[in-house]
């Protein structure tokens, strides 16, 4: 089975409300569609979110880098070389990891189709029977803030992701709010987005003990590592890696010093399925908690890959955050999307998520 044809396809879909951090304020998602055709008539579908703020691509940077030298070297070569195509891509282009994500989950969902199995079985199985994922809660009053929490947890989510990282005395009310709206068997994630010093960030860890959240998320930027590393030490409640943590030898370097106690891994950050896998085992062997999550908004297509990963993953001991319910609308047939909280992934071929063209056609752009 040959690749035949990859298809480059960049959308924009509005979210369902503004998405604030500490980072930036988005309103509408860029991302990367990629539809990969063999020679036997297999389509395989990969989506990456496009983010300059997260890892310096646009969608011109990945249309281009998909149509042109990855269609180049991949085109007539076998579907199932999938650690090859993973080298050849990386042999071309530094970075770009969510372009390469988009085609390494085009070519798994391929061979999978072409295998007759789903992902989760081509991932070595099915280890529990449902993926729970994350709702967030951004912008607004600290009152505002608990509302919307409480909302989510009536609805049947068990995490709740807390957006902080700006004014620390704000975020310390904000955190002590939520928690007390959703009781103390709920999940609490406060994520900072890189948006503090070391200094506000230990003064906000210390205030919010005993909320006891599952971890803080990358409250310093991910350039200081060494600051993620003081900060670890001294923070009485986890901290988590995340924009400093794109793959297995970040992670590494992070465990060498110190700088996190658990880890969140995306597929846009691991350059694809063999990347996050390659970051579980790390995880796993050095027994840190790890956090599987997406990006707010992303479509039915990734969030379908990151749940089929979940899955089959041994350790998901700060659940998911894999986040397509935040769009207003998609490009598939049908939305794959949280019941209650969870994320129940197809037992279909592949990814088990089909194109509507019409959609696709709707919410492409010009780049």
């Amino acid at each position: 089975m040959l690749i035949e044809r990859i298809e480059a396809i960049p959308i924009e879909v509005p979210l369902v409300k503004p998405l604030k951090m500490a980072v930036a304020t988005v309103e509408r998602r860029t991302c990367i569609v990629v539809r990969l055709t063999t020679d036997d008539g297999i389509t395989g579908l990969g989506s990456s979110v496009v983010a300059r703020y997260f890892t310096g691509e646009s969608l011109a940077s990945a249309v281009d880098l998909i149509s042109k030298p990855y269609t180049e070297a991949l085109v007539g070569r076998r579907v199932g070389d999938l650690a090859a195509h993973r080298a050849l891509m990386r042999k071309i282009s530094v970075g770009n990891a969510g372009a390469r994500a988009a085609v390494e989950m085009a070519l798994h969902d391929a061979v999978a189709k072409a295998a007759g199995v789903p992902l989760y079985q081509w991932y070595g199985g099915r280890t529990r029977e449902s993926v729970p994922t994350i709702w967030h809660v951004s912008g607004g009053t600290a009152e505002s803030k608990a509302e919307n929490a409480a909302e989510a947890v009536a609805d049947g989510y068990e995490l709740i992701k807390l957006k902080v990282g700006r004014k620390v005395d704000d975020d310390i009310a904000a955190t002590f709010a939520v928690r007390e709206a959703i009781g103390p068997e709920v999940m609490l994630l406060p994520d900072a987005n890189q948006g503090w010093t070391v200094a506000d960030a230990l003064r906000y860890v210390r205030a919010i003990e005993e909320t006891k959240p599952g971890f803080v998320e990358q409250p310093v930027h991910r350039d200081d590592l060494m600051g993620m590393a003081t900060l670890a030490k001294a923070s009485p409640v986890p901290i988590a890696g995340d924009e400093g943590v794109f793959n297995a030898a970040d992670l590494r370097t992070y465990l060498a010093v110190g700088a996190c106690g658990a880890v969140v891994t995306k597929l846009m950050k691991s350059a694809g399925p063999i990347g996050m896998q390659q970051i579980l085992a790390v995880a796993q062997a050095a027994g840190i908690g790890v956090h599987i999550a997406g990006m707010a908004g992303q479509t039915s297509i990734s969030a379908a890959h990151g749940a089929h990963l979940a899955m089959a993953a041994e350790d998901l001991h700060f659940g998911g955050g894999i986040s397509p319910q935040y769009l207003a609308d998609d490009v598939c047939t049908e939305r794959f999307l949280p019941d209650k909280g969870r994320l129940v992934p197809s037992a279909e071929p592949g990814a088990g998520v089909t194109i509507d063209e019409d959609k696709l056609t709707h919410y492409r752009v010009d780049k």
